[in-house]
């Protein structure tokens, strides 16, 4: 053999003998929230945790404010694996475990505290085996999002206050509760939510605090009416076959830094709160009222037994009752 020949191929079989390093694992989370969204500074920071302790290993790119669609368009590129991770309010429910739709539901938690029991406990892994099965979709974590409230251009004080309102809500069952307070409830894209309040296309919308403030709808909106309607939560869910298909090594680095990140949202929703009202008083001179809650829940609470019993999982409410015990 010519010696050229020779030593080429002696130098193409060592670099055989040396390990080529793997391509970095890119994935992408999609959320309809916007970039000051205490959710979206939580999953920023679960982002440069995991690029800094897997070396570059694991990068996720954050697509924030609905840029790859709705909720609707997300979930579906989620169980496609066109997009790995998601994050928003328990919208899963409504549009793909219907059966579990009252886990959202007005008035069925004590507190955010018994709200936490049900979402990390059985009931939230009973979800999410059910999304599993039927999708391809499992929840990988859930935080805090804080309690619903309703912002308004006049004061709503009593569910009378809301005759002839027109109010932005988000599934079929708040649109019948809105309507039994006297409200005129319909649906739209989030994303178009902004503009149709400054058109005055609704009256009314009703997100937690920190929606409010991170999509900046007290620019558009007078009152902040503390109804605490449905106490919601942060839903991180994730495609199977990604997760499932991550070394040992990533994995653990993912649900680690993950863990990390909804500790500090929990934080954050608990401490920032009612610094984000003041802030908006101070910025747009917002009212706050203190509504009569007492009122609102005794309407809602049949209502929402009667849809229950006709739309969800047989005993969901009262497996939700007994984890508060």
């Amino acid at each position: 053999m010519h010696t050229k020949a020779a030593a080429f191929l002696i130098g193409f079989a060592m670099l055989g003998a040396f390990p080529v390093a793997a391509e970095p694992v890119t994935f992408t989370l999609g959320t309809t929230n916007g970039t000051e969204d205490l959710s979206t500074r939580a999953m920023d920071r679960w982002r440069q945790a995991m690029a800094d302790k897997s070396g570059g290993d694991l990068v996720m790119e954050l697509s924030t404010g609905g840029a790859l669609g709705g909720d609707q368009e997300l979930l579906q590129q989620l169980a496609t694996n066109e997009i790995q991770v998601h994050i928003a309010g328990p919208v899963v429910l409504h549009r793909l475990v219907p059966a579990y739709q009252c886990l959202e539901a007005e008035y069925v938690y004590e507190d955010q505290a018994h709200g936490f029991k049900v979402w990390r406990g059985a009931l939230g892994q009973e979800v999410s085996d059910a999304l599993k099965e039927q999708y391809g979709i499992e929840i990988a974590a859930v935080g805090a999002r804080g309690a619903r409230q309703l912002t308004s251009n006049t004061p709503v004080k009593t569910p009378a206050d809301l005759k002839g309102v027109k109010v932005r809500v988000t599934n079929p069952l708040r649109a019948q509760i809105f309507e039994a307070y006297g409200a005129l409830p319909g649906s739209l894209p989030v994303s178009e939510l902004y503009g149709a309040l400054l058109a005055g296309v609704f009256d009314a919308q009703e997100n937690p605090i920190p929606t409010i403030y991170g999509d900046r709808y007290f620019e558009v909106q007078k009152f902040i009416n503390l109804t605490g309607h449905v106490q919601s939560y942060n839903v991180v869910s994730v495609n199977s076959a990604f997760v499932n298909g991550l070394s040992p090594e990533n994995r653990a680095i993912f649900d680690d830094t993950l863990a990390e990140a909804i500790a500090w949202l929990d934080e954050a929703v608990a401490s920032d709160t009612g610094e984000m009202l003041e802030k908006m008083k101070a910025e747009r001179d917002i009212q706050v009222v203190e509504p009569d809650v007492a009122a609102f829940a005794e309407i809602a609470q049949p209502i929402v037994e009667k849809f229950a019993a006709e739309n969800c999982r047989p005993g969901l409410l009262e497996d939700v009752r007994a984890a508060a015990e």
